[in-house]
C-alpha cells in the first residue's frame, strides 16, 4: 500500500485539460508517457494523474501540453520516477514548444511549516528545481502562495501556505531578459477562500497564442474583420462570482464533514462515491439556478 493511501485500483484522482477551440485544432493526440509494463512502478500516477496532449494551433504551431497532478511530498521516490519518465519522453522531440502545468506538490515558497519537516520538504523541492534546470525549462513564478492547509491551525498565523501549483514552459519567448520581464502567474481564490488550492493564470507568448476574432471591428468601424486577439486572463473576473456561488457551499460542506469526522466514518469505496455524487449533484443544481440572473448570462460569459 503506498504511504499516501492510494490502495484501490478502481478509483483514482484524474486531471482534465480544456483547449480553446479558437486557438487549437480539434482532436489533440494523447501521448503515452510510459510503457504498459511500467504501470506497476508508477503506481497511481499511471492512472489519470498525467495528461499529455500533442496539439496544433490553427496557425500550424505544434505544442505539447502536459497536465500533471504530481505524487504527494511524502513520496519523493515516486515524484522522481515520474520526472524521469517525463524527461525521457521529452528527449524524443527536443526543441518542441511545451507547457506543463498543475499541482506539482513541490514548492518554491513555504510558510507556517514546522522545523521538523524542513528536511522532508526540502527533498522534493530540490528535486523539482533539479528537474527545471535539467530540462532547460522556464518556471513561471506565481505572485502569491497557491495552496493553504485549511486544517492546519487554530488561527490564520498557524495556517501552512505554499506555492505548489506551477506553469512551466519550454522554447517560448517568455524567458526573463533585460528587454522583457518574465510573466508571473495571477492567483485567483475561487470559492470565497474555502478551497485549499487556488486557480492560477498567465499569458504565455501572446503573439503565438492568440486567436482570430471574426466579430472584431477594424479601424474603420466595419464588422467582420479578422484580426488577432489574445486570450484575456481577466475573463476569469467576469465569471468568478458565478463560480464562487457554485463552489463555496460544496467546499464548506467538505470542510465541515472533515471536522466532524464524517469522511473517516464513511467506509470503503462506496462511501467515497456517495460523497462525490452528492457534491456533483449540488453543483449541477446551483448551475441551473443561474446565481447571477438570466439577463447577465451573455455579459458574464465574455468573448469565449
Amino acid at each position: 500500500m503506498p504511504s499516501d493511501g492510494y490502495n484501490d485500483g478502481r478509483a483514482h484522482i484524474t486531471v482534465v485539460t480544456f483547449l480553446h477551440k479558437r486557438e487549437f485544432c480539434p482532436k489533440a493526440l494523447v501521448v503515452n508517457w510510459h510503457k504498459p509494463r511500467e504501470k506497476k512502478a508508477l503506481e497511481h500516477m499511471a492512472h489519470g494523474r498525467v495528461l499529455w496532449l500533442d496539439t496544433m494551433t490553427h496557425e500550424g504551431e505544434r505544442i505539447s501540453i502536459s497536465n500533471l497532478h504530481q505524487a504527494t511530498a511524502r513520496r519523493p521516490d515516486l515524484q522522481r520516477r515520474v520526472n524521469t519518465h517525463i524527461q525521457a519522453e521529452m528527449n524524443k522531440s527536443e526543441g518542441r514548444r511545451r507547457i506543463m502545468e498543475g499541482d506539482l506538490n513541490a514548492a518554491t515558497s513555504r510558510t507556517g511549516y514546522s522545523i521538523s519537516t524542513k528536511s522532508h520538504f526540502e527533498k522534493v523541492d530540490n528535486q523539482f528545481q533539479d528537474f527545471i534546470q535539467r530540462t532547460g525549462s522556464s518556471l513561471i513564478q506565481s505572485e502569491a502562495h497557491t495552496r493553504k492547509d485549511l486544517m492546519g491551525g487554530a488561527s490564520l498565523d498557524d495556517i501552512k501556505n505554499a506555492t505548489l501549483d506551477h506553469i512551466i514552459t519550454w522554447n517560448f519567448s517568455n524567458d526573463d531578459t533585460a528587454e522583457m520581464r518574465a510573466p508571473k502567474s495571477t492567483v485567483h481564490w475561487l470559492g470565497a477562500c474555502v478551497n485549499d488550492h487556488a486557480l492560477i493564470s498567465c499569458t504565455i507568448d501572446e503573439h503565438l497564442l492568440s486567436y482570430q476574432d471574426p466579430w472584431a471591428r477594424d479601424p474603420g468601424g466595419r464588422t467582420g474583420a479578422i484580426k488577432a486577439k489574445k486570450i484575456d486572463p481577466k475573463q476569469i473576473l467576469h465569471i468568478q462570482s458565478k463560480l464562487d456561488a457554485i463552489m463555496r457551499p460544496i467546499a464548506q460542506q467538505i470542510i465541515a464533514d472533515i471536522i466532524e469526522g464524517k469522511c473517516i466514518e464513511e467506509v470503503g469505496l462506496q462511501g467515497v462515491v456517495t460523497v462525490v455524487e452528492s457534491r456533483v449533484a449540488t453543483a449541477g443544481m446551483l448551475m441551473h439556478k443561474n446565481p447571477l440572473g438570466r439577463d447577465n448570462r451573455a455579459r458574464e460569459r465574455g468573448p469565449y
